[in-house]
C-alpha cells in the first residue's frame, strides 16, 4: 500500500486528566473510523520519560481524506472535548520524508 497522508498532535495533558484524556481521545478515533472514508489507522504513543506527554498520529488515503476529517463537525467538537483536558497542544500535517523497514527475517 502507497503511504498515506499524516496528521499528528503533540499533547500534554493536565494533572489528574490522563484517564479522561485516554476515553475521549479513543472515542474521537472511533467516530473517525465509523465516519470518515480514507481513515486508515490511528495510533496514540506515550512518553516513557514524561507520562503526562503523548504523540497521536493518524494515516489517510489522501490529502482529500483528511481535509474532509478537519473540515466536518464532529472533528471540531470532538478535538475540542479532548484538547480541554490538555495544557498544550500543537497538531499538524505531514508527509513521509523518509521510510526505513526492517528486513522480514528480523521483524516479529
Amino acid at each position: 500500500m502507497a503511504d498515506g497522508i499524516y496528521a499528528s498532535g503533540q499533547w500534554r495533558v493536565a494533572e489528574g486528566k490522563v484517564d479522561e484524556y485516554l476515553r475521549r481521545w479513543e472515542a474521537w478515533i472511533d467516530w473517525t473510523a465509523e465516519n470518515l472514508p480514507g481513515f486508515r489507522y490511528a495510533r496514540l504513543l506515550r512518553s516513557q520519560d514524561d507520562p503526562m506527554r503523548f504523540t497521536s498520529i493518524s494515516e489517510w488515503d489522501d490529502q482529500d481524506s483528511l481535509n474532509a476529517w478537519k473540515s466536518s463537525p464532529g472533528f471540531r467538537e470532538k478535538l475540542a472535548e479532548v484538547r480541554e483536558l490538555c495544557d498544550e497542544f500543537v497538531g499538524g500535517d505531514f508527509d513521509v520524508a523518509v521510510a526505513v523497514l526492517a528486513p522480514a527475517s528480523t521483524r516479529s
